[in-house]
């Protein structure tokens, strides 16, 4: 697992998607002790104004611990490219994500703003050393404790003909004594309002408490953050209301679960997930505008109604619903061997473990 631009280029787009992404048992790592995930996650409001907050998290290391005792269909995300490289699966603790985007109307322009932290046991000038070797990247100087390197392919993307734009993009890379950054930011017939090394200097930044974090805010963001970012995968988004009414307009906005009554008045929605070699536990969680959204969305009673089919899957043990106040919790656990081999039903997609590759 060398890393080369084109890894850390796939490791942006998984914080892009979050895509990726609670940790502990870190310490240090970015610059002060006791790093969670929440200390790296800033608040994408704080850097620009966006309507769309994207965050993710995995506790990688405690993933690798267990390796052994998972399935074999998933052992192999735990494999080592090149052994040669400073780079190992063994030395990743965790991984973070943040960044933030806008959306214009029919998805006609697009915006975003991400940062992927990876902490461990990395020595920075190994990694230095190795970057600088493949001639990929060009240097950009030092912040705080961390190597900066610029991107290029990301850096120098053309712009195309008149009323339209080809994506414009930055990336910008921080590599510190157990830790790597990436940054980017990516536009397209929109302004490019961060640019990825921006990006990556507000996720150093946080680890400090030099700019505001996104747990120190308010909103669904934060409150979805709050309730899922203690499980060993997190992953969610708060959504634009402007984004949302759009896609109420293709459901047609009626009554019913069918006709968007899921949608009235979400702002937010995310996944946390908890594994061990025999049970693997997922927590969906949806925020709303007001408690009577929550309500009013019917899914309490829709899970009630149909758990008990559910839970004839041979992957599922249990499904349960809740709701608390503006938030929707949904809940299933089932067997981990079942799961990551098949996913949690019949057809889907078995979750997937790895580390950020090639």
């Amino acid at each position: 697992m060398q890393p080369t631009r084109r890894q850390f280029v796939a490791a942006g787009g998984l914080a892009a998607v979050l895509g990726t992404t609670g940790l502990a048992g870190c310490s240090g790592l970015l610059g002060g002790g006791g790093t969670t995930a929440e200390s790296l996650q800033y608040d994408p409001a704080e850097v620009a104004d966006t309507g769309n907050v994207l965050f993710g998290s995995m506790n990688y290391g405690d993933l690798y611990e267990m390796r052994d005792e998972l399935p074999p269909s998933a052992q192999d995300s735990f494999e080592v490219d090149d052994e040669d490289s400073p780079f190992q699966a063994s030395d990743v603790d965790q991984m973070v994500g943040v960044g933030g985007g806008d959306v214009g109307q029919m998805m006609q322009s697009t915006s975003f703003f991400g940062s992927l932290g990876v902490t461990g046991s990395f020595d920075r000038q190994a990694m230095v050393d190795q970057i600088e070797s493949e001639g990929e990247v060009s240097s950009a100087g030092e912040y705080g404790n961390f190597a900066l390197y610029e991107v290029p392919e990301l850096s120098q993307a053309p712009v195309g003909g008149v009323g339209q734009q080809t994506p414009q993009g930055s990336g910008t890379i921080g590599l510190s004594n157990g830790a790597m950054v990436m940054g980017v930011g990516v536009a397209q017939n929109s302004d490019l309002a961060v640019d990825g090394e921006e990006a990556a200097k507000a996720m150093i930044d946080a680890s400090s408490g030099d700019v505001p974090r996104l747990s120190g805010s308010s909103g669904p963001a934060q409150n979805l953050q709050s309730r899922i970012n203690d499980r060993l995968m997190a992953v969610g988004a708060e959504v634009d209301p402007d984004l949302v009414e759009m896609a109420q307009s293709l459901y047609g906005g009626g009554p019913g679960m069918g006709g968007g009554a899921m949608l009235n008045g979400i702002r937010a929605g995310g996944l946390g997930a908890d594994i061990d070699p025999e049970t693997t536990t997922y927590e969906f969680v949806l925020i709303y505008d007001s408690g009577s959204s929550a309500q009013e969305s019917g899914i309490v009673d829709l899970v009630g109604d149909v758990s008990g089919r559910m839970e004839q899957q041979p992957a599922i043990d249990s499904v349960s619903s809740s709701r608390d106040g503006a938030a929707v919790t949904v809940e299933m656990s089932g067997s981990t061997e079942q799961i990551l081999d098949q996913g949690p039903g019949a057809g889907a997609a078995p979750l997937a473990l790895g580390a950020p590759t090639r």
